[in-house]
């Protein structure tokens, strides 16, 4: 998805923590389906990052998604939301704990 720095004004923060017997190839095909599946269709999502820990880490990763307004992604991250509750019990069993979640204002941004 290609974004416009200028509309990303908020930013989730999803840490996650993968079991050491997890396959990491599966949870980022996972990931990238989801979002590839949903593109466009979320109201004020504007992008997302899938990145892997490489240094010492390796068995952490982040997930950061963008959005244009603050209301649209807490609207998204509520427990309610049944795309992103299916995503995570699909998840689930690779990861050592829960993702911790935190949110962000876009202060500046360039590509």
């Amino acid at each position: 998805m290609r974004a416009n720095p200028a509309n990303m004004r908020f930013v989730k923060h999803n840490k996650v923590y993968y079991r050491r017997t997890a396959n990491k190839a599966e949870a980022v095909k996972i990931l990238s389906e989801f979002f590839d599946r949903i593109e466009g269709k979320i109201k004020g999502m504007k992008g997302h990052a899938i990145m892997d820990g490489i240094e010492g880490e390796e068995y952490e990763a982040i997930v950061l998604t963008f959005w244009e307004n603050k209301e649209d992604m807490d609207i998204f991250y509520k427990q309610e939301n049944k795309l992103l509750t299916d995503l995570v019990g699909r998840l689930e069993p690779l990861f050592e704990q829960m993702p911790r979640r935190e949110s962000y204002s876009m202060v500046e941004f360039e590509l």
